[in-house]
């Protein structure tokens, strides 16, 4: 798909590395003799950072213009996902540090259907949304606003 605005083509590239790492993660982590607890691992550390991140950016910069442009439906949508994610993450959080593998690694596939549906519902909807409503100096300072955090 071909996005026109700065902020929806570095949200479409975070999209692509998340499905790649989460994808991974559903064919790793119940497969037997993996290390699959060191890419657990790396899948929430890229969770709470990159994702919490772009989360972030999406609520606080880019769903109140949406609202603004008559499209607050897809915002408020999202941000009810937002919260789901994140709240699978502190509970695999607290599952990987209280070493209880099993339940990590449920909560992980869990997470990573999620996250998969979410990425998807914001390809199709959000990033369309988000080219629409942007001119080109809102795009350019968005741009630079994420591009600092």
């Amino acid at each position: 798909m071909s996005f026109t605005t700065q902020v929806s083509r570095r949200l479409h590239e975070e999209h692509d590395a998340t499905l790649a790492l989460w994808g991974r993660v559903q064919r790793v982590a119940l497969q037997p003799g993996t290390d699959a607890r060191t890419l657990l691992a790396q899948a929430l550390a890229a969770l709470e950072g990159e994702i919490g991140r772009h989360f972030e950016f999406e609520e606080q910069a880019l769903f109140p213009r949406l609202a603004a442009a008559g499209e607050g439906d897809i915002g408020e949508l999202l941000t009810e996902e937002h919260v789901v994610i994140r709240q699978a993450a502190a509970r695999m959080k607290s599952a990987l540090a209280g070493e209880r593998f099993d339940a990590a690694r449920t909560i992980a596939l869990e997470l990573s259907e999620l996250i998969l549906g979410h990425v998807d519902k914001e390809e199709k909807a959000l990033l369309p949304a988000v080219d629409d409503a942007l001119d080109q100096a809102t795009d350019a300072a968005l741009s630079m606003e994420y591009a600092e955090t």
